[in-house]
């Protein structure tokens, strides 16, 4: 009898520990699933991001010498700085108008995001609200089987810091499935150097994740877009304008040590022809982020690829460039494409106004763009050199602009 009731005993106390245990496991991922819809203040420029490196200090050691160069790169159109962090660093950024996009992948520095986890949490709780911060640079790389690991330094990053974001990337779209929880996250791809064809399929991958997590993209390009002597200005630039139409929020360039002398913080030719491009983008900082993550992409057909040479065989069919085989515009939509190349990003701007950021699908000739409307309405294009948006005629319905060489223009619609 006795030892009925033991077991019983013993029963009843098993199958509490069970419940309990059961219970602290279905906490656990309520509260893991409510962090993964966490979401920091977004950033309210675009990410133009000056980097030599990571996963150590690879900028100048010396204050004096620090701030020489923040000054050299906030004249050239860069508005972040990626790197270790000082509080001396902090300070010199604020002075400048930079913003820091701290390495936590710095061992050697105790500011690693796995490996010194202790020191990584301090400083992202001591960061808390700082307004001269960007936020944190948590990975870049592929990551192979390893994609549980980043997904938890994402979650660390977010509980230790919810107010600043943390930039988690990968190569192309491997593994993607396991940063698309964080504020910001990216790849790299270099798609001049190893094939065009790859541009807007990881494009509208990441614009939909994108959209669909509450998130923004970036991306690593290449400051050497390879053509030697001629072309890292135009494919530069139509890599970012093509992106943007897409919803890109940032581009971390690869890798300032291209762009300038680590010595004597000298800009190369190569860093020219970026400062080039910054001069096309970074007027519409602002605007950009405004517009949020597309909620369309359409293209046009081509008959000429980004290089600008002839495809023979759109005399015979309709050539969509490859990634946007779907993204033809549909019959039904307000907006109808007369002439020009171009793909289109559609956009609701901060105020619910319909805006759209069009980009030349060749970087080496300019777009006579005619865009029919199927609704009155007052147009606007962002003037670069104004600071401001101008009116637009729009005679008939029809809209007219001319897109540079690898250009994009951002207009928008209503008052």
């Amino acid at each position: 009898m006795r030892m009925r009731y033991l077991a019983g005993l013993i029963g009843l106390v098993a199958a509490a520990i069970g419940m309990s245990a059961s219970g602290a496991l279905a906490q656990q991922e309520t509260d893991e699933a409510k962090l993964q819809e966490q979401r920091c203040p977004k950033p309210t420029e675009f990410a133009n991001v000056f980097s030599f490196g990571y996963g150590g200090d690879v900028m100048p050691k010396d204050d004096a010498k620090f701030e020489e160069l923040l000054s050299k790169i906030k004249q050239a159109g860069f508005n972040t700085i990626h790197c270790t962090y000082t509080p001396r660093r902090v300070e010199l950024c604020s002075k400048h108008g930079v913003k820091m996009m701290i390495d936590l992948l710095a061992a050697a520095e105790n500011q690693h995001v796995y490996k010194t986890p202790a020191e990584a949490e301090a400083l992202c709780k001591k960061l808390r609200g700082n307004r001269n911060v960007w936020g944190y640079n948590i990975w870049n790389e592929s990551f192979g089987k390893m994609g549980a690991g980043r997904k938890r330094d994402i979650l660390n990053v977010r509980k230790w810091d919810p107010t600043h974001p943390a930039y988690a990337g990968t190569y192309r779209n491997y593994g993607m499935q396991y940063i698309v929880c964080s504020d910001v996250f990216g790849y790299y791809d270099y798609h001049w150097k190893r094939g065009t064809h790859y541009n807007f399929p990881h494009l509208l991958a990441y614009s939909a994740a994108a959209r669909k997590s509450n998130s923004d993209f970036y991306r690593w390009v290449s400051t050497t877009s390879g053509r030697a002597g001629l072309g890292n200005y135009n494919r530069s630039l139509y890599t970012a304008n093509t992106s943007i139409a897409c919803g890109l929020k940032g581009i971390l360039w690869f890798l300032g040590t291209s762009m300038m002398n680590q010595g004597t913080l000298e800009w190369t030719t190569i860093g020219g022809d970026i400062i080039k491009v910054n001069k096309q983008i970074m007027p519409l900082s602002q605007e950009i982020m405004k517009i949020g993550n597309p909620t369309a992409v359409y293209s046009t057909p081509i008959t000429r690829d980004p290089n600008n040479r002839d495809l023979p065989e759109a005399k015979e069919k309709k050539i969509m460039p490859p990634g946007l085989e779907n993204s033809a515009f549909p019959a039904d939509f307000w907006i109808k494409p007369l002439s020009g190349e171009f793909v289109m990003g559609v956009f609701k701007d901060d105020k619910g106004r319909d805006a759209i950021f069009v980009a030349n699908h060749n970087a080496y000739a300019e777009q006579n763009v005619k865009l029919k409307l199927a609704k009155s309405v007052k147009v606007s294009m962002f003037s670069r050199k104004e600071g401001k948006w101008q009116p637009v005629a729009a005679a008939g319905g029809i809209v007219s602009l001319k897109l540079d060489q690898a250009g994009g223009e951002l207009l928008r619609f209503g008052e």
